[in-house]
């Protein structure tokens, strides 16, 4: 092999895979994502109603989300490594895990207290409410199966494996925690939940960046919606 080749293969064995084009894939699907969820969404609350709707919108919602991540994966011919699913060290991974959780909790509370001194009320959830009321036990392991696990696989691996992923080729890790926090709080269009969900964010951005993997994230995430799921359905 001559040694011009030899660079040659060297400069593309080093390139990042998760580059700028990965990140305009996100982008783009991310705008079809919501296009298609206000299509989808139309024709579900018209021909049904109550828990049943909202099971299917929450689903298809998961479904757009890892097709975006396999059609990003196909086109881009990514590994799965490369979108963060890598070993990781199970005891460090728990330890900064619970470390992260209590720390975002922490800050997540001040802020609704500094929320309820300002005379300002937080709204609940009513879907979510809805949803999660007086449920059987079957009902309550679809909840927690869909909620807890499933989502947050396919939310942790689009938001922290490729977005977050790829916005750190260009920028210092913290930036890239900061803004993929950011664009995954507003994505969920709440106004006051903006800052705990961003929180949210730092914290697992945090634990993926620093474990090069996004199977913390998905252990801290996962967790996080299994205490809303029983907390939601006790209160109900």
């Amino acid at each position: 092999m001559a040694e011009g080749e030899i660079i040659q293969t060297t400069a593309s064995e080093q390139k990042p895979k998760l580059d700028k084009k990965v990140l305009l894939r996100f982008l783009v699907g991310i705008a079809a994502y919501f296009c298609l969820m206000f299509l989808i969404n139309t024709v579900i609350f018209r021909f049904t109603t109550g828990r049943a709707a909202d099971y299917i919108s929450i689903l298809m919602s998961n479904i757009l989300f890892f097709c975006l991540v396999l059609i990003i994966k196909a086109e881009m011919s990514l590994t799965w490594s490369d979108m963060g699913l890598n070993q990781v060290n199970i005891a460090a991974g728990l330890i900064d895990v619970f470390k992260i959780w209590f720390l975002t909790w922490f800050i997540n509370l001040l802020y609704i207290f500094l929320l309820f001194d300002s005379g300002i009320t937080v709204p609940g959830n009513e879907r979510l409410s809805k949803l999660l009321q007086n449920p059987s036990l079957v009902i309550l392991f679809f909840n927690i199966l869909l909620i807890a696990v499933i989502a947050t696989i396919v939310e942790e691996t689009l938001f922290r494996g490729v977005l977050l992923g790829s916005l750190k080729t260009y920028c210092g890790p913290w930036t890239a925690i900061i803004v993929s926090a950011a664009i995954f709080s507003a994505l969920h269009l709440e106004l006051l939940g903006f800052v705990p969900r961003f929180v949210l964010g730092i914290g697992l951005g945090y634990l993926y960046i620093k474990h090069n993997s996004i199977f913390p994230s998905v252990a801290f995430h996962g967790f996080n919606n299994l205490l809303a799921v029983i907390v939601v359905t006790a209160a109900t």
